[in-house]
């Protein structure tokens, strides 16, 4: 089977992925994983879902999920915590070992780099074999000798064995590579979008004299890694020169309570809302309502924020961090910051929201870009991707 293999050469192709959590589970690696499921289930992929009962780790909470309906099968198993690390890296799941053991799979794929996945999937494929894909989704998290150390023992253990690893940009293929994966084993394949969502969403008139300028946080609301501390701190000052208003929309990973703390103190808190998880019915609204979208990671991967931004006609502002960098392009869709800098997180949302030249200039931009991640332009790739590993190139 070549490498141009079309969807019908790959119809009947059984592909079991593998991970942590899955929708309505909320996170970008959930997203994608059933995003990636249901556009490979409709090109005639046969695909199942091994995951867990977990709906979040922070705190950990297990739930109950009804079967799920539609084209992907899902098997979701008990989510055991055996170890207590941070970032829920030391929550495992047998029955997913299992899965990975018994599967008659053509192809695994897992995903998370460093999760219960990826350690199941691998120990599979040393006894079977199945080829094995891994897609890490990784990022430099923070970046201390103990991490590093860490990230590249994973690395070793987890991804020098897969047939093929997919990098969601460049920037981590780099990364990967370093950390002693082969680089001809690397793909790199970008999150995929339905731009088909965004085209039907008005925008409600940003910037009109008669409603305050509204800034857009879409994610968790954890400050350990989304930086919250630092956009509370310049949102502060930002408000002081007009009446925006700052939305936070996420599951509250632990971290509510400290960020209105954080708001009280810079005397904003009547301006600061945090609606929690809201449907896509309404997310969707949430970016037609907004002025911008504010990303101000300490550390991050491949935000989907991102891209539903760009998709909305949105103008960014982020911490040039992870992938960011390679996503929302800074002067041309986004403004861009260093991390952890209230006073230059603060310059940069005052200057998009006092000047509407630019922030349309950003937003059309980042629709136009938006149009590169969609899903017809990103599972072709992965056609390609498993009719290598299927031939055994």
């Amino acid at each position: 089977m070549s490498g141009r293999s079309s969807p019908q050469e790959l119809r009947g192709t059984r592909v079991l992925q593998l991970t942590q959590r899955y929708p309505p589970a909320i996170g970008g690696v959930e997203y994608h994983v059933a995003r990636l499921a249901l556009a490979l289930s409709r090109a005639g992929v046969n695909v199942e879902v091994s995951t867990t009962d977990m709906v979040r780790d922070r705190p950990f909470e297990r739930r109950t999920f009804p079967p799920d309906g539609g084209p992907v099968r899902v098997r979701r198993h008990r989510a055991v915590r055996w170890l207590r690390v941070p970032h829920g890296l030391g929550i495992a799941a047998p029955g997913m070992l299992s899965d990975a053991l018994r599967a008659r799979a053509t192809v695994v794929h897992a995903h998370a780099f460093g999760y219960f996945p990826t350690w199941a999937a691998r120990f599979a494929r040393s006894l079977k074999s199945n080829p094995l894909i891994v897609t890490p989704h990784s990022n430099e998290g923070s970046a201390t000798s103990l991490s590093r150390l860490y990230a590249r023992a994973t690395a070793r253990v987890t991804l020098q064995g897969a047939d093929r690893v997919i990098a969601l940009t460049p920037g981590e293929a780099t990364r990967l590579a370093r950390w002693g994966v082969p680089p001809e084993r690397i793909r790199v394949i970008p999150n995929g979008l339905d731009l088909a969502e965004f085209r039907g969403v008005a925008r409600r008139r940003p910037g009109a004299p008669d409603r305050d300028p509204v800034i857009l946080y879409v994610g968790r609301i954890y400050p350990e890694q989304k930086g919250l501390d630092t956009l509370l701190e310049a949102f502060g000052a930002v408000a002081r020169g007009n009446q925006s208003q700052l939305r936070l929309v996420g599951e509250d990973w632990g971290g509510l309570e400290t960020v209105m703390r954080l708001a009280h103190r810079a005397g904003v808190e009547n301006r600061v809302h945090a609606p929690g998880i809201l449907s896509r019915a309404d997310l969707l609204a949430e970016y037609a309502d907004a002025d911008l979208v504010v990303l101000p990671s300490h550390f991050d991967s491949f935000p989907f924020v991102l891209l539903e931004a760009m998709a909305s006609g949105l103008p960014v502002v982020a911490t040039r961090v992870g992938g960011i960098a390679e996503v929302a392009i800074d002067g041309t869709t986004a403004v861009l910051v260093p991390p952890s800098d209230p006073p230059a997180l603060a310059d940069a949302l005052g200057r998009v929201l006092a000047d509407p030249t630019l922030a349309a200039r950003l937003g059309a931009a980042g629709r136009q870009r938006a149009e590169s991640y969609s899903w017809d332009r990103v599972i072709p790739q992965y056609f390609s991707v498993l009719a290598e590993v299927m031939g055994g190139a």
